[in-house]
């Protein structure tokens, strides 16, 4: 890897195309090559002893491959991950390796990735999760067996919430294995599911996370037919929309309450290749919530990548859940004043379901 070039010595490092950054122990620049500094539009001097916090925003997966080389010997390697920063006009789409040092630092080499469409963010998401999988799978193994063991000692009340916790942790490895086999969001394996059954499990996960401080109320239209879709990736949207809405009602001040409904979507249609010619009835799939509302001039941006209001927030969530509804051929929008926020997920419904155009 470029990390064996030695940046004390610039002349050397300049000859590098590659992005060349020694960071410290507390995430400083220490120094940088040319190529760093046309990547990151900053002057060597603007970039020397800065925290990287101040030169990349700090939601971005560099942070969690930083957070990684402390714990692996070698490479961290994240291809398509996209990088923003306050000096930076526009989002890079980069190639990135990450190298811990001798003195507890760490090299981090960046190159322009081979696509540069924007639109390809979420892959660079995907690819990171790739990068993580083999840490996820481990402890899940754990968790399933030691809700196992615990599902034969269960009193009243406790099998319940055990078999919540089998089928988040069995979700969660399929979706870990899809993405290790570079499978992403937008490639979704469409089989007919009953949407109500799906939203009920998410509900059911959301009610054991939050406990009594969210009253979570279910409006489902009983005459909706089978969802055409993949139901693992439908419900990581729908958890994340839900899991937003709970975590925004109990900022709202009274007491917090989220509202799901079903229906069909009167008066639209579809045209879904994935399911066979002509135009396809809709259904509506909203998300209501009692917070405190979404600020107008964030209510454009909220589904693009690292766009997040909450503390520690990643800003992952909405831009998956983007993906998700896109790669189903259907749309969401959000409508928010203060007191009420509605996620509006339309879906395309399958076969039986065409219209008369």
């Amino acid at each position: 890897m470029a990390s064996d070039i030695a940046l004390s010595a610039p002349r050397l490092g300049d000859l590098s195309p590659i992005a060349l950054l020694l960071i410290d122990s507390r995430r400083k620049v220490v120094e940088v090559n040319a190529a760093a500094e046309s990547l990151l539009q900053l002057s060597r001097r603007g970039l020397r002893s800065k925290p990287l916090s101040e030169i990349i925003y700090h939601d971005s997966p560099v942070f969690e491959l930083l957070d990684r080389a402390e714990r692996t010997v070698g490479d961290i390697a994240a291809p398509g991950t996209p990088i923003t920063g306050p000096g930076l006009l526009s989002r890079q789409i980069c190639d990135i390796w990450v190298r811990s040092t001798d003195d507890n630092g760490y090299m981090i080499a960046m190159c322009e990735a081979a696509t540069r469409d924007v639109n390809d963010s979420a892959a660079g998401v995907a690819g990171f999760g790739r990068i993580l999988g083999h840490e996820v799978k481990n402890p899940l193994g754990g968790i399933i067996g030691a809700a196992q063991l615990l599902e034969r000692q269960s009193v009243d009340g406790q099998a319940e919430l055990l078999e919540i916790i089998k089928d988040e942790a069995r979700r969660i490895e399929r979706l870990v294995n899809r993405l290790s086999a570079f499978e992403l969001f937008s490639a979704p394996h469409m089989e007919p599911f009953n949407i109500h059954a799906l939203l009920e499990r998410v509900l059911a996960s959301e009610r054991a996370a939050m406990g009594s401080k969210i009253e979570f109320k279910r409006d489902f239209d009983p005459s909706l037919p089978p969802v055409i879709g993949d139901s693992d990736h439908l419900q990581q949207a729908f958890q994340n929309v839900i899991r937003n809405a709970a975590e925004a009602a109990m900022e709202g001040g009274a007491p917090g309450k989220v509202t799901v409904r079903t229906s069909y979507a009167a008066g639209l249609s579809f045209r879904q290749a994935r399911l066979g010619a002509g135009l396809r009835r809709a259904m509506l799939v909203s998300v209501e919530d009692t917070g405190k509302g979404i600020p107008r001039n964030r209510q454009n941006t909220i589904f693009e990548v690292f766009q997040s209001s909450k503390s520690g927030a990643r800003g992952l969530g909405l831009s998956i859940v983007k993906e998700v509804v896109t790669a189903h051929g259907g749309q969401i929008r959000v409508d928010s004043v203060p007191g009420s926020t509605r996620f509006s997920v339309l879906l395309p419904l399958g076969t039986g379901e065409k219209t008369d155009g």
